[in-house]
Parts: structure tokens; sequence; C-alpha cells
């Protein structure tokens, strides 16, 4: 299993959670551990948001398909359902039966900005130059889908969705918990 996130993403979140831990200590210090309240709201506030918009969102690559773990939720596909990996704007794939998927943790930078990868073919010799970008989670996602397919003749079950959604109850947590916190800070 690989997981990738965005270049930025670990220090944006690590200094979101230390950003929160520095308001809070020093709440705590400068109001007394009873008198800390706006402090501490905003330094979990800012803690929770660093966690659940930079630390948590990942594409993670399975050994049978693709995981995107967004803000507030996951989507998931088999490698036999997917049609197409993009790398446009942000990494997306589409499902055999139409549906689409993006994953907020790999916004395309300029230079990883590679278009479209289809399973034909005459495409694949074409992208061979594009695979070999830095820092691509698309490309890598794609050599991924590659092996895959070539390592398995079967054809895919087209019994339900290609791309199952459901809510991340770790994300839910994460943001309901940055508001509670924020009202705690501003309420009282």
């Amino acid at each position: 299993m690989d997981v990738y996130r965005a270049r930025g993403s670990l220090v944006w979140g690590w200094l979101c959670v230390g950003l929160g831990g520095i308001f809070a200590v020093s709440d705590i210090v400068a109001s007394g551990l009873s008198g800390a309240r706006v402090g501490v709201g905003l330094g979990v506030c800012v803690a929770l948001v660093g966690l659940a918009v930079y630390l948590r969102p990942a594409v993670i690559v399975t050994q049978e398909g693709v995981v995107f773990r967004n803000i507030l939720h996951t989507a998931s596909a088999p490698f036999a359902r997917i049609r197409e990996v993009s790398m446009r704007w942000s990494l997306e794939i589409l499902g055999d039966d139409g549906k689409k998927a993006g994953a907020f943790a790999a916004p395309a930078s300029r230079g990883a900005r590679t278009g479209v990868f289809g399973n034909d073919a005459a495409e694949r010799a074409r992208l061979d130059e594009r695979e070999r970008l830095p820092d691509s989670t698309g490309s890598r996602l794609y050599e991924a889908w590659m092996a895959w397919t070539d390592a398995h003749d079967a054809e895919p079950d087209p019994a339900g969705p290609s791309i199952n959604r459901r809510p991340d109850p770790g994300g839910l947590a994460l943001v309901l918990g940055a508001v509670a916190a924020l009202v705690f800070a501003l309420v009282g």
C-alpha cells in the first residue's frame, strides 16, 4: 500500500498543529489554567483544521485499487473498474460506468499536469514521456493500474457502482471538533 499526499501537506499540517499548540500554551501561561479559553479554543481549532485539511487527505494505492481519502468523504475504486486516470487540475479517476472521483490530496502542479491516461495500447505508448515527470501522483497511480491490468485478464464485474463513496467519520469528527473548539473560544 502506497500513500500519497501533496508535497506541502505535511509541512502545512504540522505547522498548523504547532501553531495551535503555541496558541493554547501561550494562553494558559498568560491567563492561567482557569482563565485560558480563547487561546486554547483557537489553538485546538487551528490544530484540528490542520489535521483535517492537510494531514488526513491522501491517495492510497493498494494492490487491488485506489482510495481517495478527502476531507469529509472517501471514494474507492478497484482497478478493474477504472477506465481513465487524469491529472489536469487534480487527480481524478473515471469509472467504467461514467462515475468520477477526485482527490483533494493530489492537486496538480504545473509540472505534474500530465493530462489523461487511458488504458488503450496506442495511448500507452504516447504517454510514456509523461509518466517520468517528477512528483506526479497521477503517473504513479497509472503505473499501478497498468501493472494490475497486465497481471489480470479478468473482465470487471459490472455489478454495483465503479466508485464507492462514503462519509469519512474521521474527517467529519475533526471538522466538527474544530467548529466546537471555535465555539468554545468565542462563546463564554
